[in-house]
């Protein structure tokens, strides 16, 4: 089961899953070659900040501990949708969720990184690590039960069971992995942008 919180982006994430599942094979016939939880791939994205606590170093340090800001445990429990969120910022807060998930699933880099808040991402950063993504891999993530878990005028967190599918455009080899993720957005001259990502993935990868 895998952990990120803090600033990793949707890309790191997805390059991430992919090479843990190409590891969870090879793992198969060399016991003890994942070394307690840490994943290693080929770009070093995640891999030099992921603790056995499923915390990450780097960016996420300029944070205060941001995994304690989420509202619940992503382990488990009961997902409640937050009391005080007002139908028209629940309609727009949806929709920017939907546009996070769709233009990257689309391709659509530069929609994508308008998605994201400035304040959290260098976005060149993530521009070169989406157009590296995209060159070689197609990337499906499909959300489901989507909950409005925290709300405040400024800041709000998305609770989702998330499937990441990526899929290597030479070979045609696809690895599909589902967890659940709580993504937190924020307020941006009336614009709902990502702030951080939380996740945490199910055992079970097909």
């Amino acid at each position: 089961m895998k952990k990120v919180t803090g600033f990793a982006g949707a890309v790191t994430l997805a390059l991430m899953l992919s090479a843990c599942s190409s590891e969870d094979d090879a793992a198969q016939g060399n016991p003890g070659s994942i070394d307690d939880g840490e994943q290693t791939n080929e770009y070093g994205s995640i891999d030099h900040g992921v603790t056995d606590k499923g915390e990450t170093k780097g960016k996420e340090d300029k944070a205060d501990d941001a995994s304690d800001d989420i509202g619940f445990s992503l382990d488990g429990g009961s997902i409640e949708e937050a009391a005080n969120v007002p139908a028209e910022q629940k309609k727009a807060i949806t929709e920017a969720f939907n546009r996070y998930i769709d233009t990257l699933n689309a391709g659509q880099v530069d929609a994508y990184l308008e998605t994201l808040s400035t304040d959290s991402y260098d976005l060149d950063e993530e521009r070169a690590a989406t157009e590296e993504l995209l060159a070689t891999r197609e990337l499906t993530r499909t959300p489901e039960k989507l909950t409005i878990v925290k709300y405040s005028d400024e800041e709000v967190q998305v609770f989702t069971t998330m499937e990441t599918a990526v899929k290597d455009k030479e070979s045609g080899e696809q690895s599909v992995s589902e967890g659940r993720q709580v993504t937190v957005m924020v307020n941006d001259k009336d614009t709902w942008k990502v702030k951080a990502v939380h996740y945490i993935g199910d055992p079970e990868t097909k």
